[in-house]
């Protein structure tokens, strides 16, 4: 481009006096060739190949040989300068050197079944019995024969199993509320009727078939917090929360303890398994009902100056602002938060 432009241009911008006037034909012309390595892109430009360049060459580099009128050669270090300032950036995003490869998903690991949760194989339970558990709220005692197989997988009081009326139905996770026990292949749960696969759950009646899965959860790990250690348990539950508290208390896991138990429901009418609070209290288990407007959390506040923190655990289960209240406040009176235990 140089030495077509120093051809053409009119003799005001002929090059200095010292070197040869060019001939007519720059064929002819005294010239000076030099080789320049320039990415691809620039290249085909400086050659006059926009086309080529656009459809994105598939060559990361190339030569081209310029012939440059000796006048342009002389001042090499002021035009390499302004060659190189020249060159266009090579942008892989505009000129592809290869077709793009399809996008990969992101958050593909997201799709992948959480372990333990979905992948395993379902099995098949049997209504025996489904009755009300409470005067009101819905609440249903639902008891279902499994396979012994599947029943021997319930080792520890909290643990769960999910459950489905339809191959491709929403699973329900529901607690199980009888104890451990290796020698019957009965479950019973505590379900509240609401939309959806619990609804469905609590209008079966005996003999019908759901889908169940094995045995799952850590229950409740009590092997942190020895009788020995923590001769005082407080257990906490709310609503249908009291399901997995009754398979502890009635499991005997608590033998050797001094246990209470905070149990708040919004009303008596509601509340589950009251025909059995005599025989927890027979059994050493000291019961505080609370209901509305009091709160369970709102309870321990008034006994929770009697609390020795470094003799006692705590289990709890139910709704969320009633468990983080409590282990606050246990907390706060010096029983340590590993203490405070969970089945999940």
């Amino acid at each position: 481009r140089e030495h077509n432009r120093i051809a053409r241009s009119p003799p005001t911008s002929l090059p200095p006096p010292d070197f040869p006037r060019p001939q007519a034909s720059p064929v002819r012309m005294s010239t000076t060739s030099m080789t320049v390595r320039l990415p691809a892109v620039a290249a085909a430009r400086r050659l006059g190949m926009a086309k080529s360049a656009a459809r994105g060459a598939r060559v990361h580099s190339a030569s081209c040989t310029v012939s440059l009128h000796p006048a342009t050669v002389a001042g090499s270090s002021r035009s390499a300068t302004r060659l190189r300032s020249s060159q266009p950036r090579f942008r892989p995003s505009a000129f592809p050197l290869a077709p793009a490869a399809p996008r990969r998903r992101r958050h593909g690991a997201a799709l992948a079944p959480r372990a333990g949760w979905n992948d395993f194989e379902w099995g098949t339970a049997t209504v025996v019995s489904n009755a009300p558990a409470a005067k009101e709220g819905g609440l249903h005692s639902i008891v279902v024969q499994v396979d012994a197989a599947l029943a021997k997988g319930y080792t520890k009081p909290g643990m769960f199993v999910q459950l489905r009326t339809a191959e491709d139905g929403k699973p329900a996770f529901i607690a199980i509320a009888s104890a451990p026990d290796a020698a019957s292949d009965r479950f019973e749960l505590l379900v509240k009727s609401t939309e959806g696969t619990a609804g469905e759950l609590c209008a079966l009646p005996a003999g019908a078939e759901v889908g169940v899965s094995p045995v799952m959860g850590k229950g409740f790990d009590l092997s942190g917090a020895p009788a020995a250690e923590c001769s005082t348990a407080l257990l906490f539950a709310t609503g249908s929360g009291i399901s997995p508290i009754r398979s502890l208390i009635t499991s005997g896991d608590l033998k050797g303890r001094d246990v209470t138990l905070f149990y708040g429901t919004s009303s008596p009418a509601v509340t589950a398994f009251t025909d059995e609070v005599a025989q927890w209290e027979a059994a050493g288990v000291k019961v505080v009902a609370v209901t509305s407007p009091t709160y369970v959390q709102d309870a321990l506040k008034a006994e929770v100056e009697n609390v020795d923190g470094a003799k006692t655990c705590a289990v709890l289960c139910g709704q969320k602002e009633m468990t983080e209240a409590v282990i606050e406040a246990l907390t706060a009176a010096g029983v340590p938060k590993e203490k405070c235990i969970m089945n999940f």
